[in-house]
């Protein structure tokens, strides 16, 4: 029943009118360019931190290799050979200095899939695919493996394919490659370095102190190659750098005047590090295997240079184990006399 109460009340309601809930035009510009300010803002921090996680790495590499050359020189009284020959052979490769460190890696499956007694050219083309992580920094360009035409024109058993390597045997401020009397390794000068063909450096010969003489260094596969001797950064480029941790070395006279052009795993200080253009590599076996002269003497071989993709420098192992980065700016003198084993130089700050 109704009451006078009731009557005078409207029991029905109009419709309610809301703000509508969707973005406008000029709100949505908005929003998208904070998020666009935020990206740039998060992208360089992301890419930095990034590569710090890469040179890390790469320095963790260089610091297992350093254990893994203490180790060996406990074993046998002095560091690997830089590059072993097969007997009476100036040119019958056995295999770069970093498989002789394999046992000390705890590597033994690449260790006994490589014949120490088989030339490089011989092994199987899986064999010297395999990867291995220690040999190869994240921040390099180069794909892995490498492929190279020249090798596979000549149809040899190992095929063209190579898995690269990010680090370089120091041959010092002297960058010939040469034998003595009997194939012997080269003879030692003030410029010589801890690494050479058939190299056995012992730690007592290291005169100017292992804190000061580096072994190894960054030699990024993947930087733009000219070749020769202080070739420059307009120099026509004829290539890109790269080097296999098995099979690594240096290019071959024969090869080079085919038209084939190679960095190396062997590398001196005549160059200065990460210059734009990476320096290739020449051992005048056939005609001058005997001249020990370094380039800059008039010698008429030369090997690469160092270099990585990090900002400012590249990471170097000392002979006492420890890894330092080393500015693209360093004093030559300086970076020179902390690349030879018997220098007597008086080294400042670097």
């Amino acid at each position: 029943m109704m009451t006078e109460k009731s009557v005078g009340k409207s029991t029905r309601r109009g419709p309610v009118r809301g703000r509508s809930s969707a973005f406008t035009l000029i709100e949505l510009s908005v929003v998208i360019a904070i998020i666009a300010v935020l990206v740039a803002l998060l992208l360089p921090a992301v890419q930095m931190a990034r590569e710090a996680a890469r040179r890390t790495q790469c320095k963790n590499n260089l610091k297992q290799l350093g254990l893994a050359m203490h180790n060996y020189e406990s074993v046998y009284s002095g560091f690997q050979p830089g590059m072993r020959m097969m007997a009476g052979q100036p040119v019958g490769a056995l295999g770069t200095g970093n498989v002789s460190l394999l046992p000390f890696l705890e590597k033994s499956n690449l260790q006994n899939a490589i014949n120490p007694n088989t030339p490089w050219y011989l092994l199987a083309p899986d064999v010297v695919k395999m990867k291995a992580p220690e040999f190869i920094c994240p921040s390099d360009a180069a794909l892995s493996p490498s492929r190279y035409p020249w090798i596979g024109a000549l149809n040899l058993p190992v095929g063209d394919a190579f898995e690269n390597s990010s680090y370089g045997y120091s041959i010092g401020y002297s960058d010939s490659i040469c034998y003595t009397a009997g194939l012997g390794p080269k003879p030692t000068t003030p410029f010589t370095g801890v690494f050479g063909i058939h190299s056995f450096t012992k730690i007592s010969s290291i005169t100017d102190g292992t804190s000061n003489t580096f072994a190894i260094g960054e030699a990024a596969s993947g930087f733009p190659m000219c070749s020769g001797v202080n070739c420059g950064d307009t120099s026509p480029v004829i290539g890109t750098s790269q080097h296999g941790w098995l099979v690594g070395g240096f290019n071959y006279e024969g090869l080079y005047n085919g038209g084939f052009r190679y960095s190396g795993m062997f590398v001196s200080t005549v160059d200065k590090i990460n210059k734009k253009l990476a320096t290739d590599s020449l051992f005048r076996v056939n005609t001058a295997m005997t001249d020990c002269r370094p380039s800059w003497a008039g010698g008429p071989h030369w090997v690469t240079n160092f270099r990585s993709f990090h900002s400012g420098g590249a990471q170097f192992l000392f002979c006492d184990g420890s890894v330092r980065m080393l500015s693209e700016n360093i004093d030559m003198a300086t970076y020179r006399a902390l690349s030879t084993i018997q220098g007597s130089e008086i080294v400042s700050e670097f």
